[in-house]
């Protein structure tokens, strides 16, 4: 289970020359079990792929960092999630049902499905550029049942806020671009099964949902707050996740798009701008709306209750300065990347020699003792 949607607000205090909005997107990352996971710097010019796989060799043009199980390098690299120098982010998560094609088509360039989130990193500046190239693409793996199946669908968010979605339905790759439906994709929501487009129209149940609503009363009887979202979803399906993530992110287009009145935040939580408000904000409401907490959701196994899915990490990407956040699910003191400030010269290099650093085992003290101060 993942769930993933982009927040725009304004950029509170914007440097001269900088852009007057912001794009943040976050997600967080659920499964059974453990996986260990780093953030890899991955240089400019790498040679693609990695490890000998089904993908049409490629050189990349960009450096980017991304996560990646660091046991299966380099015999199987797929990175999980990542940002590239030009603000493009790219992540896979989870949806059964996804089934790829053996081989690509007359004139297709074929992409292995492990490979998919480097080939967009590695290549792409934009969503529209990354679009138009999809056009002659076709992603290839595994078939249901083997060894290294994975399924999984992708989407990719820009600097300008675009987004795209992409699955693979029987053996056909499908894009959902930031023209589908009036822009919809741009909103950057993605959960898991059934299909983005299912997801899309099941939506329209929940358009009478609203974060905007009457203040706490203080009078016996009045309108609670909160009332507006009688009948938002609270469980941890796929499906109400998506709603619910589609329905929390809008409360900050509704407010000033000056960012007049709420940012920088008042003086008393340290009168912050809009990056540390909405990467902070972000990583909360990932958690929020994925709502599974290490042993709350379960399965039955042998007449017996063993751990289920839970999160296990959460990201929060910064299109807009470049930059990447992340924390854990016992350790949730915010690590962050600035790709501005990294090195992606150097040209190819073999992946066991990228550079990493740890995100699961998380790194550093889990809390801050203040105990001397008192």
């Amino acid at each position: 289970m993942c769930t993933n949607f982009l927040l725009t607000v304004p950029n509170v205090p914007a440097a001269a020359g900088q852009p007057a909005l912001q794009h943040i997107s976050a997600r967080c990352m659920e499964l059974t079990g453990t996986l260990a996971t780093r953030l890899y710097r991955v240089p400019a010019l790498q040679q693609f792929p990695v490890f000998k796989s089904h993908s049409q060799p490629w050189v990349g043009s960009y450096g980017f960092v991304g996560l990646c199980d660091p046991e299966t390098i380099p015999e199987f690299t797929m990175f999980m999630d990542g940002i590239n120098q030009a603000g493009l982010s790219c992540a896979a998560l989870w949806l059964p049902g996804s089934e790829f094609a053996e081989k690509p088509g007359a004139g297709e360039q074929p992409v292995a499905f492990h490979d998919f989130v480097a080939w967009v990193m590695s290549q792409f500046d934009s969503v529209p550029s990354l679009v138009a190239a999809m056009t002659k693409v076709r992603i290839v793996g595994p078939q249901p049942g083997a060894p290294t199946y994975l399924p999984v669908h992708f989407i990719a968010t820009d600097s300008q806020g675009l987004s795209a979605v992409i699955e693979c339905i029987d053996g056909q790759t499908i894009v959902y671009g930031p023209d589908y439906r009036d822009g919809a994709t741009n909103d950057a929501v993605l959960t898991n099964a059934p299909t983005y487009d299912w997801h899309r129209t099941n939506i329209e149940n929940y358009a009478h949902l609203s974060v905007v609503g009457t203040g706490t009363s203080r009078k016996a009887g009045g309108v609670p707050v909160g009332a507006g979202l009688v009948g938002l979803p609270g469980d941890i399906t796929s499906i109400s996740r998506y709603v619910k993530a589609w329905t929390l992110r809008q409360g900050f287009a509704k407010l000033p798009k000056d960012g007049n009145g709420w940012l920088p935040t008042a003086k008393l939580d340290g009168a912050t701008g809009s990056t540390q408000t909405i990467v902070n904000v972000a990583l909360q409401l990932v958690t929020t709306i994925q709502a599974t907490p290490y042993g709350t959701a379960l399965v039955d196994k042998d007449a017996r209750a063993q751990l289920g899915d839970w999160t296990m990490w959460q990201v929060a990407r910064d299109h807009t300065n470049i930059a990447y956040y992340f924390n854990t699910a016992f350790n949730a003191s915010v690590h962050g990347v600035q790709l501005s400030g990294l090195d992606f010269t150097g040209g190819s290099a073999a992946a066991k020699d990228w550079p990493s650093v740890p995100v699961m085992p998380a790194q550093g003290p889990w809390f801050q003792d203040v105990s001397a101060n008192l």
